[in-house]
């Protein structure tokens, strides 16, 4: 498959999020949009390139016609953010330069970010020292789930969360830690996966 320019991938990047996050392809109103293009030709021009190089399939005559080849479909590149503590909170870091492959599945829907596992905090839960969890970017989380949390600032800790007494309990899964208790916690996503460090 051939190599693609800085503002191809930027299309090609896109296009495969906009059909990840909402099912379907964005129109070419959209994509002209998104890049601030003065024409529909510039974005018609762009997606031919595109699907001669084997990057898009196009259906003509359908309406949000864009579709990702079989091989690029069965497989999500998403962003490795940095480490996440499971145990004592760390300062959070964000770097997106790395991604992590996996396949596609049912689970994997919406914005999603990768942080790896610092600590035995979670090993009950099957959270391991090196492994790799996956979460789904939100600001919202069910009593139970398991989540990537920001305390006291910008320390980033991974917990199981519970509402409880007008107060938020972070539960470790290992009963060497002790639960930490917080009025307020800033909820960054909540883990869908992971993938284990072997």
């Amino acid at each position: 498959m051939e190599t693609l320019t800085k503002r191809q991938k930027q299309t090609l990047d896109f296009i495969t999020s906009y059909i990840e996050v909402h099912e379907v392809a964005p129109s070419f109103e959209e994509i002209r949009d998104y890049f601030d293009l003065s024409a529909l030709s510039s974005v018609h021009e762009m997606v031919t390139v595109l699907v001669e190089k084997g990057f898009l399939k196009r259906h003509k005559r359908r309406e949000r016609g864009l579709s990702l080849p079989k091989q690029r479909t069965d497989y999500l590149e998403i962003p490795l953010r940095g480490a996440i503590a499971c145990g004592s909170p760390i300062e959070a870091i964000e770097d997106t330069t790395e991604t992590v492959r996996v396949a596609r599945e049912h689970t994997l829907r919406g914005k999603l970010f990768a942080l790896r596992a610092q600590g035995d905090s979670m090993i009950d839960d099957g959270i391991w020292d090196g492994d790799i969890i996956i979460a789904k970017q939100q600001n919202t989380a069910e009593n139970g789930d398991t989540v990537v949390a920001l305390i006291d600032g910008n320390e980033a800790t991974l917990k199981r969360f519970y509402r409880e007494n007008g107060t938020i309990r972070l539960q470790p899964a290992n009963s060497k830690f002790e639960p930490m208790y917080r009025n307020d916690v800033d909820i960054q996503g909540v883990v869908v996966k992971i993938i284990r460090n072997l």
